[in-house]
């Protein structure tokens, strides 16, 4: 089979496949298998159990079920009801009120986390009751948080990018220094864009309340230690050159035992349900990643990604025009599939591409990064949207979405400035950093 009709093949068999319901993971897999068997007949399968195994035994994926774990903890043992609270004293009086709050306390979860749905779900699950309440307007409400948790993926740790990193064969600590910036500015521009909107629109807002003392402030402070004692322990650590992202993961993940077990949170059985539930998201997420691997191999196998790659590079395409293509791409697939599907179905062909294009790599990560944050708020298949509107009371889907789609083009603003900027990304000297 020529390159060409072996790519119409694997784009055939993956809509047929994940149009009729099956999962993504065997999905892909299946559809690496069937060109295989095409290919070569049986004896192409034989390496598939060597592509499998170095694909989960990689000691970086390690640290993805640790550190949804600590996430889990975080979330279940009643830390991140303390902390946001303690935000909303320390925030108090900028326009904008607990709206403010809500991006910095999930800008700062994002640093322990690395996931967004668990920063949505962790910050949302406290702010909008307090904040329904209060008489806070729904849709800019439900926005802010959607929008704030896609941070827990940009400001390291962050899943995606340990997945990217393990993938490609580039370092998840370059990729994590990367992200920090991006992630700062991010928050700042919603914060900006929240100051603006209740500047002009000042009845989105309750009547400012009564400004916290002093004193309720630093009595505050008790809420937001656990979770810097947190970010120094896994990003200093990881920064410093001290411990690896899958041994800075177990000691967060550790860390977060010891301080939801003193805060007397923690029994057996919310225990035993953040094991459970980081098993039940591992799992999903190894399974992808190895059927996309198979995938992978068959595309190698049988020359089509190559052919591929220098049939584009051919074209005579700027790297900015291809690098629209691609950003168009992503945003049609942000809304019919999740983030790390997309991310593991479009790297085995669209990477060769980039980096033949002329992109940096870790760039690249953290543009992609930023594409799947933008889909983690586009309906359909927006999750962040989603966890939002189940905590929120039974409120109109329709608020959730109109009030994300606001933030959704400040993100594609972020991703023009990494273009322009590109040192936003590049900040930190790679020689600083221990690969």
């Amino acid at each position: 089979m020529s390159w060409e009709v072996t790519l119409l093949l694997v784009v055939g068999l993956l809509l047929v496949l994940l149009l009729s319901g099956l999962w993504i993971a065997f999905g892909l897999g299946l559809a690496g298998v069937i060109v295989l068997l095409l290919h070569g007949g049986l004896p192409a399968l034989a390496p598939l159990g060597y592509v499998s195994w170095n694909t989960v035994e990689s000691f970086v994926l390690t640290s993805v079920p640790l550190f949804i774990l600590m996430g889990e903890l975080i979330l279940r043992g009643g830390l991140s009801e303390n902390f946001y609270r303690s935000m909303g004293f320390w925030f108090h009086g900028l326009k904008g009120g607990l709206l403010q709050s809500n991006i910095v306390a999930c800008a700062i979860f994002a640093a322990v986390s690395g996931s967004s749905v668990a920063t949505a779900a962790a910050i949302g699950t406290v702010a909008i009751p307090e904040m329904s309440r209060r008489g806070y307007e729904p849709k800019l409400l439900f926005g802010s948080l959607a929008a704030g948790g896609t941070l827990g993926i940009l400001i390291p740790p962050s899943i995606p990018m340990i997945i990217y990193g393990a993938m490609v064969e580039q370092s998840v600590e370059r990729l994590f220094i990367a992200g920090v910036l991006p992630g700062i500015v991010m928050s700042l521009i919603f914060m900006a864009y929240i100051w603006v909107r209740v500047a002009f629109a000042p009845g989105l807002v309750p009547p400012a309340e009564e400004r916290p003392t002093w004193g309720e402030r630093l009595r505050g402070l008790a809420g937001v230690t656990p979770m810097l004692l947190l970010i120094v322990l896994v990003l200093g650590s990881i920064w410093l050159g001290y411990a690896t992202p899958t041994e800075a993961a177990a000691v967060g993940a550790a860390a977060a035992t010891a301080l939801a077990l003193a805060g007397r949170r923690l029994t057996w059985r919310v225990f035993a349900a953040s094991v459970a539930s980081t098993i039940r998201t591992t799992c999903m997420v190894l399974f992808i990643i190895v059927g996309a691997q198979i995938l992978t191999y068959a595309l190698v196998r049988t020359g089509a990604s190559r052919a591929l790659t220098a049939w584009v590079v051919g074209l005579g395409l700027s790297k900015w025009i291809l690098f629209a293509i691609v950003t168009l791409l992503y945003i049609f697939l942000g809304c019919i599939i999740d983030g790390v599907s997309m991310m593991v179905l479009t790297l085995p062909i669209l990477y060769p591409i980039i980096i033949a294009a002329g992109f940096d790599p870790i760039w690249f990560g953290i543009a992609l990064v930023i594409l799947i944050e933008l889909g983690n708020v586009t309906p359909p298949v927006g999750l962040n949207m989603f966890v939002i509107h189940g905590l929120s009371g039974g409120r109109p889907i329709g608020e959730v979405i109109w009030g994300s789609l606001p933030f959704g083009v400040l993100m594609l603003v972020v991703l023009a400035l990494i273009g322009i900027f590109p040192g936003l990304v590049s900040w930190l000297p790679s020689t600083l950093v221990r690969r």
